[in-house]
């Protein structure tokens, strides 16, 4: 039965996703086949515009179920010199594509005799080889990019679908991070500003998802071509401070301030006698013999019974002392 549905339509060219399994999957359950668990990935990756650029920043903890595997995992990707991407999702995925797409970039670029590739290029690049795998790579993007039309920033999902944003977020922490962005964004901030925004938004997530943790990489691209990286530490205590249960006065110093004397009181002070000293005793001392009159051993005869006496066979009793 199952050759049948493996053998049907081998030939024929799909577009998009496929869904010839459906039924096949559904007589397997059926059967008493136990699918496996599915396994969770997560981050947070956050873009945004700013009045002098694009900017990209993500998390950098790697997670595979509830096991964190490495909280120096670098997610954002150089595609080309004014063309950068920060993924999230399976991590030999997000390698293998970011592989592809960096040397299609360079073949676009070498093709078009060393000219300035469009940023639009690198997201086709990235649609065209999400859809030629109909849904298996399990990775999403946030692409962002500088060319002589201007700046440009686009998310990329699973799936193929492509998005043109000002500001965007993927990853299981993006929810936090959009809520951040869609309050404090606008298209005036300079870079500073959004520098603090994008750190914000990432932080809103690191804190709100497991997934998602550890440093914050940061890539900025600027209109004259210039990039810059950083990576922002969050230091954070593992448990509240303690507070103290008996809390200390507050104490307001007098700085600058002139003190005059008003009134001068003086109290006796009542007179404190020493103590005597107390004269010591002649006392005799005791004698061992005025405390215990008996002697130090005493010699004990027991006279022997009438039993003893008329028993012939028995040994001489003999003499204790005590």
């Amino acid at each position: 039965m199952f050759g049948n549905f493996s053998n049907r339509n081998r030939n024929h060219c799909y577009g998009g996703f496929n869904y010839e399994n459906f039924l096949r999957n559904d007589e397997m359950l059926k059967m008493g086949y136990k699918p496996p668990l599915p396994i969770t990935t997560g981050t947070t990756v956050v873009g945004l515009l700013f009045n002098a650029g694009v900017m990209i920043a993500t998390d950098s903890r790697a997670t595979r179920s509830n096991l964190v595997s490495s909280n120096e995992t670098p997610k954002i990707c150089r595609l080309q010199r004014n063309i950068y991407c920060g993924g999230s999702g399976y991590a030999s995925d997000l390698s293998r594509l970011t592989r592809l797409m960096e040397e299609q970039c360079a073949m676009q670029r070498e093709a078009t005799n060393g000219r300035i590739l469009p940023a639009v290029c690198a997201k086709q690049v990235a649609k065209t080889l999400l859809m030629s795998a109909m849904g298996r790579m399990m990775i999403s993007f946030v692409l962002a990019g500088v060319d002589p039309e201007g700046v440009h920033l686009y998310s990329v999902h699973f799936d193929g679908t492509t998005e043109i944003s000002q500001y965007t977020s993927v990853g299981s922490g993006q929810y936090s991070a959009m809520g951040i962005m869609e309050s404090r964004w606008r298209p005036d901030l300079t870079e500073d500003e959004a520098r603090e925004l994008i750190v914000d938004a990432v932080s809103a997530g690191i804190e709100h998802d497991l997934s998602s943790g550890s440093s914050i990489d940061l890539v900025v691209i600027r209109s004259n071509y210039t990039v810059a990286k950083c990576t922002e530490n969050i230091h954070r205590p593992l448990a509240p401070e303690a507070k103290l249960l008996i809390e200390k006065p507050e104490v307001n110093k007098l700085e600058d301030v002139d003190i005059y004397i008003v009134e001068e009181l003086v109290l006796p002070q009542s007179l404190i006698l020493p103590m005597p000293i107390l004269q010591k005793t002649d006392k005799k001392p005791i004698r061992r013999d005025a405390v215990r009159n008996t002697p130090a051993f005493t010699q004990i005869t027991l006279k022997p019974s009438t039993e003893d006496i008329d028993d012939e066979d028995a040994p001489p009793k003999k003499k204790r002392k005590i």
